[in-house]
């Protein structure tokens, strides 16, 4: 009878917890729905809770392109209140097909069931320099066949108006005008060169997506929602050399960036995590665990990516019919290349990792004093705020503070030391560098908590071209190239004088455009030096859980 009791108690324990999963969606936007392979896509993310309302309960969400051939490529999207924002470009390589873009978070790679097909993408891909198919995925048709398919239109949802004029000039200023007659929303807009390139139909629009959204989630395994950032794991290989804790600590740095620091540790198995507030960009980080043997162990990376089925995707019809228009946009992709893309873009607000955000350093430009020939003598002769002492036949570092006499004391020897931003445990590998290599020492002389570990100070060797990955480091120690979280970026478009004749196929793109109630914009966009028909698209949703959906067409004459 008590067994029984006890399993009814667990039973019903286990479906409270699984009622109370957190529900997230992720629905997704792109900038145009047609590309080449080598093409850059726009994307815009929005996550959604139970109620269709902007979920802040996971800061990273994983994006895969695939097709019935599997994953083409991969991107992490940061988020930041329910919205994210980010690129990838097609690799060349990717075979003309349909695919899907697909995209979830820690929390979804726990549900049972994952839901892979809610809020994706279908994106239609040619590559122009190769015969490359998806298995399956293309179908050839003839001119006329190919002129009488249809593309059924997508139904406006919501209360954006959009309005500009429907007859533009060449090269030319003009006036997009968004009219916000319902309540606060948050939508990507898009402005595109619509070719005769046909796109596959969409699964999901904004309205679909929130009808789809469930009340409860289960789970299939624990869920580790990454609140604050992406979770890095990696599965240590070989002899851990375990202390009275019976845990194994390590660090992990991203070359060029003393912020992106991170100190993980087991959680008494093989493996260790690294709890991090993003690191964007691709960068090589460098991974070392104290207690692994220094010999034989190692280090692997775990992928973060769950390599999901593409589900039934419509076949691409290919057909001569499209050799003029894809002629043109790889004309145009080609010549993207020479624009400084730079004043085309603008960094959006992002998640950042504020670790040494309010503590200045002391820089020391080593061009400004005496050259040594040696680390050696640059601590000694150079910092004050450095002693180097011998410790049990170890070299170590201390840092020093000074009194009102003038008198210095050595601080505790907790400090991390580093070169380029990467932690280095082993001061022979420091002390060994060429000195002429080095440009600045920047100290931190405060205590700062790295991860959930207090440390005293730090002190950062800067090397004139990011020589740190050049060292030649122990076993124990791994270093990779990372692929970090895409910067949020927004396409305004505004061609720079010189660039020559405007083939710019992607006109405007903002990810993430917040309206207000009522709200009037007037956005200012450039059309480029051809002509033809575009599309502005906006889509969205409002801050109380109702879809958003508007387009527009006009001509370039």
């Amino acid at each position: 009878m008590m067994k029984r009791l006890l399993t009814t108690v667990l039973l019903a324990w286990t479906g409270i917890l699984l009622s109370a999963a957190p529900v997230e969606r992720v629905y997704v936007s792109t900038d145009r729905p047609v590309y080449l392979a080598g093409d850059a896509v726009w994307c815009s993310l929005s996550i959604l809770d139970r109620n269709g309302r902007f979920s802040n309960e996971s800061a990273v969400a994983y994006l895969e392109l695939v097709s019935t051939d599997g994953t083409a490529c991969t991107a992490k999207i940061g988020l930041l209140e329910g919205r994210g924002a980010g690129s990838f470009r097609i690799p060349v390589t990717t075979p003309t097909g349909t695919y899907r873009l697909v995209a979830y978070t820690a929390v979804n790679a726990a549900e049972e069931g994952m839901p892979w097909m809610a809020g994706s993408r279908i994106l239609t891909v040619f590559n122009t320099t190769s015969a490359a198919r998806v298995a399956g995925g293309v179908e050839l048709v003839d001119e006329a066949d190919y002129e009488k398919q249809e593309t059924a239109g997508t139904a406006p949802e919501g209360a954006l108006e959009l309005s500009m004029r429907v007859r533009l000039p060449k090269n030319a200023p003009a006036v997009l005008n968004l009219h916000n007659a319902g309540s606060a929303a948050s939508v990507s807009l898009s402005v595109y060169h619509e070719d005769d390139l046909t796109a596959a139909p969409q699964e999901n629009t904004p309205g679909s997506f929130l009808e789809a959204i469930p009340d409860t989630a289960r789970l299939s395994r624990e869920a580790s929602p990454e609140k604050d950032g992406e979770v890095i794991t990696a599965r240590l290989r070989g002899t851990l050399i375990h202390g009275p804790d019976d845990l194994s600590f390590a660090t992990l740095s991203s070359a060029g960036s003393p912020s992106d620091v991170y100190i993980g540790r087991t959680d008494g198995d093989d493996r260790i995590r690294f709890y991090t507030s993003n690191i964007y960009g691709n960068r090589e980080i460098v991974c070392e665990v104290s207690q692994l043997d220094r010999k034989e162990g190692y280090i692997d990376f775990e992928s973060p990516f769950l390599r999901p089925d593409a589900g039934k995707l419509p076949r691409l019809r290919l057909s001569p019919a499209q050799r003029t228009d894809l002629m043109a946009r790889k004309t145009a992709l080609r010549r993207e290349k020479t624009l400084r893309t730079d004043t085309l873009t603008s960094f959006m607000a992002h998640r950042e990792d504020l670790l040494l955000a309010s503590v200045a350093p002391r820089r020391y430009h080593l061009d400004e004093y005496t050259r040594f020939p040696s680390v050696r003598e640059i601590i000694v002769e150079i910092i004050p705020e450095l002693t180097l002492r011998s410790v049990g036949g170890e070299p170590m570092l201390f840092l020093t503070y000074g009194d009102a006499l003038g008198r210095r004391f050595d601080r505790t020897n907790n400090i991390l030391v580093m070169m380029d931003g990467v932690v280095l445990s082993d001061l022979g590998l420091l002390l060994d560098f060429d000195a002429m290599l080095l440009e600045d020492i920047d100290i931190y002389n405060q205590a700062v908590i790295v991860g959930k570990t207090p440390v005293n100070g730090i002190v950062n060797f800067i090397t004139k071209k990011n020589y740190v990955t050049a060292l030649r480091f122990p076993a124990n120690v791994r270093v990779v190239d990372f692929q970090g979280v895409a910067y949020p970026v927004a396409y305004y478009g505004a061609v720079p004088s010189g660039a020559g004749q405007d083939l710019r196929q992607l006109l405007y793109w903002n990810p993430v455009l917040e309206l207000g109630p009522g709200d009037e914009n007037r956005l200012e966009i450039h059309t480029p030096g051809y002509a033809g028909r575009f599309k502005a698209v906006a889509e969205g949703f409002t801050e109380d859980g109702k879809p958003v959906y508007q387009e527009l067409v006009f001509e370039v004459e």
